[in-house]
């Protein structure tokens, strides 16, 4: 059925819970899994180092954070690629998909209060709207 699966997960509570059953589905599925983490950078920065440092701090937060990665793979006969990309979430969510063959886009709750969801749009809202796959939002 789905034979590669695209997991988002940046660190937070709702994102963890979409990595373990993510995980799960996947090891019996027998499915390749990759789990993306987007880094936003500022889209008005002044200079190009203040671009550059972004990055570096991102890297070093998301390196830690796919660290959760590793633990709950380990001892799973699981195929596990973990990338780090930069820019809007759902963008880059939907690009990494179509370039990468994905069948499945896994993603957790939002982390933003009802409110902003309603006046910016989730990103998962995004995601679900123009995937060309099946989107599955954990909950």
């Amino acid at each position: 059925m789905f034979k590669k699966i695209l997991i988002g997960y940046d660190g937070y509570e709702g994102s963890l819970l979409a990595l373990e059953k993510g995980l799960h589905l996947a090891e019996e599925l027998k499915a390749e899994v990759i789990v993306l983490s987007v880094a936003s950078i500022p889209e008005y920065a002044e200079t190009v180092s203040e671009v550059e440092e972004a990055k570096e701090q991102a890297r070093k937060y998301y390196a830690d954070v796919l660290s959760d990665v590793e633990r709950l793979v380990k001892g799973k006969d699981l195929k596990v690629q973990t990338l780090i990309r930069f820019g809007k979430p759902a963008e880059v969510i939907l690009h990494t998909a179509e370039e990468m063959g994905i069948d499945l886009i896994i993603l957790g709750p939002s982390k933003y209060s009802y409110l902003r969801r309603r006046i910016l749009g989730s990103t998962a809202d995004k995601v679900v709207e123009r995937a060309h796959c099946s989107v599955l939002i954990m909950k």
